[in-house]
């Protein structure tokens, strides 16, 4: 009979703990305060270290080089069970994105009220309409929350979002108005140039031996699918390659080095990797950024423009 009592305890106990677990704007760990490279808050553990890291890196290249600060939550439950009530606090109480551009994004899932909301700030409105934000929803970020894949769901998204955000040329870059001038303007040729070399290389690498070998299936199926320029913090620019195998559609980001002559076995190690998790998921992090002192926001204003829905 005591053995009962003591089972039923703690059972009540676990019910009323999971009851508790609804997270607030208040009780949420805003992990960007302690570490000026983290964006995602995970504090359910839904997510692996491992995409967390991945997405992290993506967005703070966004901050960098487009002014764009993002605060994404992903958590089990929200108190309300309103992901757009919740962006909207959050956004207020820390003032997420500039005061100048009021670029600020906010990205809320909450797995078990099977809601999100894409929060955009007035200054990012036109550069992610509603439309904009509910087709990335519809085309990529549902498909995963329907199949329970949180790592993809939000990697993806803020991937197809970047690529609007970079495809608007009002938003700042990081060099500003300091590279201007004629020098920036042979830098951008003599950069266009190499891309044309690696989309030629490219195509001649990708005819001549079929692919890359994959990492993860072993296939020689692996290609270069995008290639960007990207400023390091230290001023020296790469070449931020994306590779993608066809057979089991592994993900990898590549720095290589712009004056390489694309023999292929020339490449710099990857700085992160990425895999459907029916593939095996994200490859393993070591440790994160680290090191990095803490963030702040910009005290950026929202008037409620994005989209949203339930899966």
């Amino acid at each position: 009979m005591k053995k009962l009592r003591l089972l039923l305890l703690l059972f009540l106990g676990l019910t009323a703990l999971a009851v508790r677990a609804a997270w607030t704007p208040e009780t949420l760990p805003m992990v960007h305060l302690d570490d000026a490279r983290r964006y995602v808050c995970n504090p359910d553990g839904l997510m692996s270290p491992a995409a967390v890291d991945s997405t992290d890196a993506l967005l703070y290249r966004l901050e960098r080089e487009k002014g764009v600060e993002t605060v994404v939550v992903i958590v089990s439950r929200i108190e309300g069970g309103d992901p757009y009530d919740f962006g909207m606090a959050l956004a207020k109480k820390y003032g997420v994105g500039s005061r100048e551009q009021n670029t600020g994004l906010v990205i809320v899932i909450s797995t078990e009220d099977r809601k999100f909301f894409i929060l955009t700030g007035r200054g990012l409105e036109g550069t992610l309409p509603d439309a904009i934000c509910k087709r990335v929803e519809n085309r990529v970020m549902v498909p995963y929350l329907k199949s329970g894949d949180w790592d993809m769901a939000v990697y993806a998204s803020v991937r197809a979002l970047s690529g609007y955000i970079y495809g608007d040329p009002s938003l700042r870059d990081e060099l500003g108005n300091e590279e201007s001038d004629g020098k920036g303007f042979g830098l951008a040729i003599a950069l266009g140039f190499l891309f044309l070399l690696f989309a030629l290389s490219i195509t001649h690498r990708r005819g001549r031996t079929g692919g890359q070998r994959c990492p993860q299936c072993k296939h020689h199926t692996l290609h270069a699918t995008h290639a960007r320029m990207v400023r390091r913090p230290d001023g020296r620019y790469v070449r931020q390659v994306t590779y993608q195998c066809d057979h089991c559609h592994y993900v990898e980001l590549r720095d290589e080095d712009p004056n390489d002559r694309f023999h292929g076995g020339d490449l710099l190690p990857p700085i992160f990797f990425l895999g459907g998790m029916r593939a095996g998921g994200f490859g393993h992090h070591g440790g994160g950024f680290g090191g990095i002192s803490g963030g702040t926001f910009g005290g950026g204003s929202f008037g409620g423009g994005g989209a949203g829905g339930s899966f």
